[in-house]
């Protein structure tokens, strides 16, 4: 358990501080300040938007990939490599995926492209390799959670 907790650590810390812009910081803080885990926070978006408390939350747990450490830790490194992504606009994305019942790896790469037509429709030969590159770094972020 404590090597797992190290290398998660070692790994997540190399990828947050080696690709993290000045601007980028205040971003980040902010979105460790939120209550709760991110799973917790779609939830509460969806239960904002009317649907039962004990339905949302079990509709997130269903379509939401993964556990809650992993995609808090996949979600800010989505957050720091892809700047014309906002953390509001992913929340009310993966909310609307999981209304819908399409479920959410956030460490695929046809998923991170869905989310940023989505939400920019800005796909360019740039950020298709940034693209690449988080959902790269969100799989080991997945496998180093499963050892």
């Amino acid at each position: 358990m404590n090597k797992r907790i190290l290398i998660s650590t070692v790994f997540i810390s190399n990828i947050i501080f080696a690709s993290v812009l000045p601007s980028q910081i205040n971003q980040i803080n902010s979105n460790k300040n939120r209550l709760g885990t991110f799973s917790t926070v779609v939830s509460q978006h969806l239960y904002k938007r009317g649907l039962d408390k004990e339905i949302a939350q079990k509709k997130v747990s269903n379509f939401l990939i993964g556990e809650d450490f992993e995609n808090d830790l996949m979600i800010q490194n989505i957050l720091s490599n892809l700047s014309m992504l906002e953390y509001d606009r992913i929340i009310e994305y993966i909310a609307s995926s999981a209304l819908y019942s399409q479920e959410v790896d956030l460490s695929s790469y046809e998923t991170i492209i869905g989310m940023v037509q989505k939400i920019n429709s800005n796909l360019d030969k740039s950020t298709l390799k940034k693209i690449e590159k988080v959902s790269l770094e969100n799989k080991k972020i997945k496998q180093l959670h499963s050892v």
